[in-house]
């Protein structure tokens, strides 16, 4: 049997190959379409399950030809639809291929009922919703002649009692929706590891490039899902709550420690589960006292992020990354230049916090000791946008009372401007906001900052009024980050149409002398120009600041982090 990573390999090789096959009807290919319906899944936070589904909705399309010989879907094939008349608008049931083809490969039924369902559940909002079918491409009508036409009244009442209902119909709406000609989103491997995970936790395989392991991290669990835990070993709730304050208010990782637990739970504990926050593999402190660390998750060589620690007279930020990668290309950026290998999750996001913690002296606790690690800012490797469910999971997890406690005011996440899920920040997350916005100026915003050709300045500002709307008041203010660019982005005109842009807002303008790293094409402007630019963001009456450049001579400043993952990859056989 097949590993769950050559599994995934295979499958992603089939979505590679659409990359040179053109989405029917649509100036996109058949990856591009699969990327973006993914892309909407994440955006809304759907679970791994539906974003693998969304990912995989039109597998059937390239299934092999072998396969299709196998699975003898009701006579389906490899048969063009609309061949008789001179077009192409798609494979005969390719949704029932897919499915199939995901079955015998392990994947959930929750998957392959969503694969299964796109082609039905179009049928049904052609039934319903009068506005629908106008919206269709040419395309997508004429294959709904093929697919069976619009539901009738009686098959429509059918699907809406369907468990999975409202996951189908939305699924169809993203893919509806993915024909946009350049949008940008996230590359194929971010799902890899997505896809590889889920089917490890469907079959119970190991991976064969992965020490075996028998024991689940508890680190990273929510306090109410340790409260589960102990209530299905048949144990009072007080146990849960004794278990989070070792783990997560003492800094325990060793189960023996628990002095208040019995002997028993502690070896029930130590068999089935570890604490682990993942592992310094290499340390740096600058001049400066900024210390940065390159910490390694779940014995991966490849994943590996950097994580930096920020002294200061009053308070110590820690900033975290979200992301071993980034697939963004800010021009700027150190880790823009370094490909997107994985998401990190959400213990492996709170597993940095604890390891500076440790480090800085923050454990064991000590009655009335002010913390060194008192803040933390989501300004690391990677977009925590792009990343929102597990971002979102960690925030919870650092500022739960029975979980980290940290108050909400002292976490800022930091995009470079995926409009849809600013709100949800003030709204869901409640932590303050930060915003990559280096240029006011669209063109040049664009050049430097590709995601602005996805998400104009117009909709990101858009989506900061609603945050400004939503956010407490301790969170409001939205700072505004500006790199200093000598003969880019520094002029005076840019100093205006800077103020232009956000003089409506409570913000702070962030200037920051750009720091240099290997590659990069760009200087920072001189000390004189940042001087003049922030005088005159104050002059109109906005806060404004120049960064004191931390860190850059071992490349902990702003926009200097890359983590070695790609180097650790070339490495292994």
């Amino acid at each position: 049997m097949s590993s769950p990573k050559d599994i995934v390999a295979s499958v992603f090789q089939l979505l590679e190959n659409g990359s040179k096959q053109g989405y029917i009807g649509e100036d996109i290919s058949q990856l591009e379409h699969a990327l973006q319906a993914a892309f909407y899944a994440t955006q809304e936070a759907a679970d791994d399950e539906t974003v693998l589904a969304a990912l995989l909705h039109d597998i059937g399309q390239f299934c092999p030809a072998e396969e299709l010989q196998r699975m003898l879907v009701d006579n389906l094939g490899k048969q063009d639809l609309g061949a008789d008349k001179g077009i192409s608008v798609g494979v005969v049931g390719h949704e029932s291929l897919g499915a199939e083809y995901l079955r015998k490969l392990g994947f959930s039924e929750k998957i392959c009922e969503l694969v299964e369902s796109h082609v039905v559940a179009k049928r049904y909002l052609t039934a319903t919703s009068p506005d629908y079918y106008a919206s269709l491409s040419n395309a997508s009508k004429m294959s709904l002649e093929f697919q069976g036409g619009p539901f009738t009244l009686a098959e429509a009442h059918v699907f809406e009692n369907d468990p999975l209902f409202n996951e189908k119909v939305q699924l169809r709406r993203w893919d509806d929706a993915s024909k946009i000609v350049g949008l940008q989103t996230p590359g194929l491997d971010v799902y890899r590891d997505i896809a590889i995970q889920h089917l490890i936790a469907k079959s119970d395989n190991q991976l064969t490039s992965s020490a075996p392991s028998s024991r689940s991290n508890l680190f990273g669990k929510q306090p109410r899902d340790i409260m589960t835990i102990v209530q299905d070993m048949g144990l009072p709730t007080y146990r849960s709550r004794q278990i989070c304050e070792w783990i997560y208010a003492k800094g325990a990782t060793m189960f023996q420690d628990m002095s208040n637990l019995p002997q028993s739970l502690q070896q029930d504990l130590e068999k089935s589960y570890a604490i682990d926050y993942g592992r310094v593999i290499s340390s740096q402190q600058s001049v400066d006292q900024t210390r940065k660390m390159l910490v390694q998750f779940n014995n991966d060589p490849r994943a590996a992020a950097e994580v930096v620690f920020i002294p200061e007279k009053h308070r110590g930020t820690l900033c975290v990354s979200s992301q071993v990668g980034c697939s963004l290309s800010c021009k700027f950026c150190h880790t823009g230049t370094q490909s997107l290998y994985r998401n990190l999750t959400a213990a492996e996001i709170a597993g940095q916090y604890m390891i500076a913690a440790w480090i800085e002296g923050d454990f064991p606790r000590k009655t009335g000791q002010q913390h060194r690690v008192s803040n933390i800012v989501f300004m690391g490797q990677g977009e925590p946008l792009y990343n929102f469910r597990n971002v979102s999971a960690a925030v919870g997890l650092l500022t739960d009372k029975n979980g980290i406690a940290m108050a909400p005011w002292r976490i800022t996440i930091s995009t470079s401007g995926v409009a849809p899920l600013i709100p949800r920040i003030a709204s869901e997350l409640r932590v303050g906001l930060a915003i990559s916005l280096h240029s006011a100026d669209t063109d040049l915003r664009s050049e430097i900052m590709p995601i602005n050709k996805t998400y104009p300045l117009s909709l990101l500002m858009s989506s900061c009024a609603e945050f400004v709307k939503l956010a407490g008041p301790q969170n409001r203010r939205i700072t505004f980050e500006y790199v200093m660019l000598d003969g880019v982005n520094d002029a005076d005109s840019d100093a205006v149409r800077l103020v232009n842009l956000i003089k409506d807002f409570p913000a702070h303008v962030n200037l920051i002398p750009f720091n240099p790293w290997p590659g990069s094409i760009y200087t920072s402007s001189s000390t004189a120009r940042v001087t003049a630019f922030c005088n005159y963001i104050r002059s109109r009456g906005i806060h404004a600041s120049i960064r004191t450049p931390r860190g850059d001579d071992i490349l902990a400043a702003c926009g200097q982090l890359k983590s070695s993952h790609d180097k650790a990859a070339e490495a292994l056989p």
